[in-house]
């Protein structure tokens, strides 16, 4: 009977000590920061004076991006050859999708634009793709923070032939950050898309 007690001694200590270990380990968890998630929304744009015809179909292809953006954590660039992840602070959705869709909000309806779908080839007249290249917010000082975003836009217009390119550009975006908050940082992205479009849109208004 005696070899039974023991190792029963023994279960016990060993299953309270893993109990210990993991309440320990739960609570090490539980004080680590929530990862905050946050979107850049889609720019309000003035086309008034536009010249361009209006509502020409235009079928949007979602974006890509550079490999070392995609993640969707922020991107801080800490020296000149050094940036650095931001693993508490990210995208709700991949970059790529997020900025392609806030595009697709703002062209769509407006004086140069009415959106058709894929499925609809004979409505396509013009076909938009593009690149994010720099989605970052710069940090290495004395100055102030900059949000940096920079995109690579190219329109294709339909013709007897296939596509044409008529529009492909790189715009880059600067924009600055007041304080050093997550908040203020989408705050200024949002500005540089906003400014993205504006220059795009200028640019489809001289077609």
């Amino acid at each position: 009977m005696k070899p039974i007690c023991i190792r029963g001694a023994v279960t016990i200590c060993v299953f309270f000590l893993a109990g210990g270990f993991l309440s320990g380990c739960s609570g090490i968890v539980r004080d680590f920061p929530e990862t905050r998630l946050f979107v850049i929304e889609s720019p309000r744009i003035d086309d008034t004076a536009a010249g361009f015809e209006v509502g020409r179909g235009l079928l949007i292809r979602q974006f890509d991006i550079a490999a070392e953006f995609e993640s969707g954590f922020f991107v801080y660039k800490v020296s000149d050859n050094r940036f650095s992840n931001d693993y508490y602070n990210k995208f709700m959705v991949s970059p790529a999708r997020m900025i392609s869709d806030a595009v697709q909000d703002a062209l769509d309806g407006s004086a140069f634009f009415r959106l058709v779908p894929g499925s609809e080839p004979s409505r396509i007249e013009y076909r938009l793709s593009g690149k994010i290249t720099h989605l970052y917010v710069d940090l290495r000082g004395p100055e102030p923070p900059r949000a940096v975003m920079a995109l690579r836009l190219l329109l294709e217009k339909q013709t007897d032939t296939g596509f044409t390119p008529v529009i492909n550009q790189v715009y880059r975006m600067s924009e600055p950050v007041s304080g050093k908050r997550p908040n203020a940082y989408v705050q200024a992205w949002n500005r540089c898309l906003a400014q993205g479009v504006t220059k795009f849109m200028t640019d489809v208004d001289y077609l």
